[in-house]
């Protein structure tokens, strides 16, 4: 059977146990999600902010501005619910961040 995902506290106490030196065994996994996260949320306020500050006819502004708005609620909904120790909690969203990656291809065409 398969081994079941490792949470991000796990991960991170091998990596202190092993001498590796990584984001999550310094800071802790529950701030380096969040700063993940935080980073993601920066993406789509620069894309909201382009479609809106962008000269006319360059983007469909609306589609562009309410996509981004829908994502950026979309991963927000997600982060609240991510437990960083909990390993089928983490599964569960980084498999929501592979759905956003998704949707913003389905986008694309219509920007």
């Amino acid at each position: 059977p398969a081994e079941p995902t490792p949470s991000l506290c796990r991960v991170a106490q091998g990596d202190r146990k092993g001498g590796i030196d990584t984001f999550a065994s310094r800071l802790g996994p529950a701030k380096v999600a969040r700063g993940a996260s935080a980073v993601l949320l920066l993406n789509y306020i620069a894309a909201i902010a382009t479609a809106l500050l962008a000269p006319a006819g360059a983007f469909r502004r609306a589609f562009m501005a309410g996509g981004h708005a829908l994502g950026a609620a979309w991963l927000l909904i997600s982060s609240a619910k991510l437990k960083p120790d909990d390993a089928s909690s983490v599964k569960s969203y980084y498999k929501q961040v592979w759905n956003l990656f998704y949707f913003e291809y389905l986008m694309y065409p219509f920007i």
